[in-house]
C-alpha cells in the first residue's frame, strides 16, 4: 500500500517550540520513518510573507525530491497586483508541475466569495486543480467557515475542495457539507472523530476520504495508524492512503515504495496494522455513552458504547481501559457511576471504573463516596472541574480524597484552561493527599503545556502525565523521554469523543526504545492500577504465560 500525505508544510513558521520542526531534510526522514512515500507540501514563507516568493521558494528546496515532495502553491486574488489573474496563475501551476493550490482569506484578509475571488476559482475548476481549505474552529486554523465552502461548491460544483483541519467537534458541519456537495474531500488529521474512516466512509464514499499528517505539527504515525488499524476494505484503504490524493492531482503513477528496515517489534505489527497482542496495554483515560447512542449534546460521537470501545480495542490490543461515563462527569453524576458499574458487571475483563462526584449537587457525599467505592469497588477519581465549577483543591473534596488516599486510588484530572491556577491546585492536594497518584489529562495538548508538566512531575514521584489529546504534537513523547519521564507518561485516548488509533499511533511510532514504548502503553499504568488495589495479575498472566 502507498501513503501519500495530503497535508504537510515546509519552511519556518514563526512563533514555535524550538523543538518543531521545519526542514525538507527531516520531513523526508519523518516519512522514511512512518512509511509515507510522498507528499505534497507548501511553504510558510508563502503564508507568513508573500505568496510568489514563498511558492518559488518551495520549488527551489524540494527540486532534487521531486519524486516524493509534489507542491502546492499559496494563492491570492489578482486585484492589487501581488499575483496574476486567474487564468495565468493557473497557466504558471501547469508549467512548474503543480497540481494544487491553498488559500488563506483570514491570514491575508480578503473576502473569500465570488466578488473578490470568483475568477481565480474559476479558473481552478477549469484545470480540475483542487483548493486546499483549513476549516477548523479556532481562530488560527479556521482560514473558511463551513456556509463559505457551501456557497464555493455551489458556484463551483467542478472545482474538487479538500478540508483541512476539520475537526471532530464539527463532525455534524462536516457531513451535512460533504453529503451535499460530492466534490468535497476530507483529510483526517485532526478528524479524530470514533470509528472515524469507517463512519465516513458509509456517509460520503471512501474515495472522499485523504490520508493527512499536518506535519510538522503531528505525528505523522497517528495519521498511519488510522488508516492501518482501521476496518474498511485494503481496496478502500488503498485508496485512502494514497489513491484518492494521486487522483485529484491528476498523477500518472504513485511514489516508490521504500526497502523495509528493522524498527522493533511494536512498530512492526503496528505498520501492518496487527493488534499489540504481545505486551500489556492499558488506557486508563476514556469515557462512554449509553448503549447505541451515537452522540452527546454538543457533538457527535458514533458508536461511543462500551461494546463498540471494546470492538476497537479488540483491534489495537488494548487490555483494559478505565472509564468515566460521559453523562457522569457532564450532567448527572449518579446515573453515570450506575452506567459505570453495570459495564463492570458486564464486561469485567475490559473495565475499570472511574468515580464521579459532584459535591455541589450531593445531598450525602458520604453516602455517595461509600456506594462508588464501597460497594461498586471504583478505585479511581474524577472530578471534573470544567463542568462542576470548583478548584481541584477545594475543601469541599475533601472527605472524596481522603477516601482515595486511604485505598490508594488514582486521580484524573483536567485542566479547565492554559494559565489557569491548575497545577497549584494538583500541588496542594497532592503533598495532603500523597497515597493517591495523579493522573494529569492531556499533558501533550501543546507545548507549552507539556514543558510545564514536565518540570512538575519531576517534583512529585506520583505524578503522570497522560499525552492524550487532538494535537497529537510531533515529537513530545521524545521529549518527556529525554527528561527521564518515560516511567511517567501514559497511554491514553479519550475514546470514544477522540477515535483511539491515532493516538496508539502517537506513541508507537515515537522514535523511543522499544522498553520506554512498553512502559507508556502499559507498565506505568499496571503500576498505578496495582497501587490502587486492582488485581493487575489478571492482565498480565498471558503475558507471562506466552513468553514462558
Amino acid at each position: 500500500m502507498i501513503y501519500f500525505d495530503s497535508h504537510a508544510s515546509l519552511g519556518m513558521h514563526g512563533p514555535t517550540d524550538a523543538r518543531v520542526p521545519w526542514k525538507t531534510s527531516t520531513l523526508l526522514d519523518d516519512m522514511e520513518h512512518t512509511g509515507i512515500h510522498g507528499a505534497l507540501v507548501w511553504h510558510w514563507t508563502a503564508r507568513e510573507y508573500d505568496p510568489g516568493y514563498g511558492n518559488q521558494r518551495l520549488l527551489h528546496e524540494i527540486a532534487d525530491h521531486r519524486d516524493r515532495l509534489f507542491p502546492c502553491w499559496v494563492l491570492l486574488p489578482h486585484h492589487t497586483g501581488e499575483m496574476p489573474p486567474g487564468t495565468q496563475i493557473v497557466e504558471q501551476m501547469q508549467a512548474e508541475g503543480v497540481r494544487a493550490a491553498r488559500m488563506f482569506p483570514r491570514r491575508h484578509n480578503y473576502r473569500f466569495d465570488k466578488a473578490v475571488c470568483g475568477e481565480l476559482f474559476a479558473a481552478l475548476e477549469a484545470a480540475g486543480l483542487p483548493l486546499l481549505l483549513d476549516v477548523g474552529i479556532y481562530s488560527e486554523d479556521q482560514q473558511v467557515t463551513y456556509a463559505e465552502v457551501d456557497a464555493l461548491c455551489a458556484r463551483h460544483p467542478g472545482l474538487p475542495v479538500l478540508l483541512q483541519k476539520a475537526r471532530w467537534e464539527s463532525t455534524r458541519d462536516v457531513v451535512a457539507l460533504m453529503q451535499r456537495h460530492p466534490n468535497t474531500y476530507i483529510e483526517f488529521s485532526s478528524f479524530q472523530i470514533h470509528y472515524g474512516l469507517e463512519f465516513m466512509a458509509e456517509k460520503v464514499g471512501a474515495e472522499r476520504l485523504l490520508l493527512g499528517t499536518e506535519w510538522p505539527f503531528k505525528s505523522p504515525g497517528a495519521a498511519r495508524a488510522f488508516i492501518d488499524y482501521c476496518e474498511l476494505a485494503e481496496a478502500d484503504k488503498a485508496m485512502v492512503a494514497g489513491g484518492n490524493l494521486a487522483r485529484l492531482l491528476q498523477l500518472d503513477s504513485l511514489p516508490d515504495e521504500y526497502e523495509a528496515r528493522d524498527q522493533g517489534r511494536i512498530l512492526e505489527k503496528a505498520k501492518a496494522g496487527q493488534p499489540l497482542d504481545h505486551l500489556p496495554v492499558i488506557d486508563p483515560h476514556t469515557h462512554v455513552l449509553h448503549d447505541g447512542l451515537m452522540g452527546s449534546g454538543y457533538i457527535a460521537i458514533p458508536h461511543g458504547d462500551a461494546a463498540h470501545m471494546i470492538r476497537r480495542n479488540r483491534r489495537l490490543g488494548i487490555d483494559r481501559f478505565c472509564c468515566s461515563s460521559w453523562i457522569g462527569i457532564w450532567i448527572d453524576y449518579r446515573k453515570g457511576n450506575a452506567l459505570i458499574h453495570d459495564l463492570t458487571q458486564r464486561y469485567p475483563d475490559d473495565v475499570i471504573g472511574y468515580a464521579t462526584i459532584d459535591p455541589k449537587k450531593s445531598d450525602d457525599v458520604e453516602a455517595d463516596i461509600h456506594l462508588c467505592h464501597d460497594v461498586y469497588g471504583f478505585r479511581g477519581l474524577k472530578p471534573y472541574n470544567p463542568r462542576v465549577g470548583l478548584p481541584y483543591n477545594s475543601p469541599l473534596y475533601d472527605t472524596w480524597y481522603e477516601k482515595g488516599n486511604e485505598i490508594g486510588a488514582f486521580v484524573k484530572l483536567h485542566q479547565t484552561a492554559i494559565g489557569d491556577a491548575f497545577l497549584e491546585e494538583i500541588a496542594d492536594i497532592a503533598a495532603r493527599y500523597p497515597n493517591m497518584n495523579y493522573l494529569l489529562a492531556h499533558s501533550a495538548w501543546t507545548w507549552e503545556v507539556a514543558r510545564e508538566r514536565a518540570a512538575f512531575a519531576r517534583t512529585r514521584p506520583n505524578i503522570f502525565l497522560d499525552l492524550t489529546f487532538t494535537s497529537v504534537l510531533h515529537g513530545v513523547i521524545e521529549f518527556f523521554a529525554e527528561e527521564g519521564l518515560a516511567n511517567r507518561v501514559l497511554f491514553c485516548t479519550d475514546a470514544p469523543m477522540r477515535d483511539p488509533i491515532p493516538q496508539l499511533g502517537w506513541v508507537v511510532y515515537s522514535r523511543i526504545s522499544e522498553e520506554d514504548k512498553e512502559r507508556i502503553l502499559g507498565g506505568n499504568a499496571l503500576r498505578v492500577l496495582e497501587h490502587a488495589g486492582v488485581d493487575v495479575e489478571r492482565i498480565r498472566r498471558p503475558y507471562a504465560a506466552a513468553a514462558r
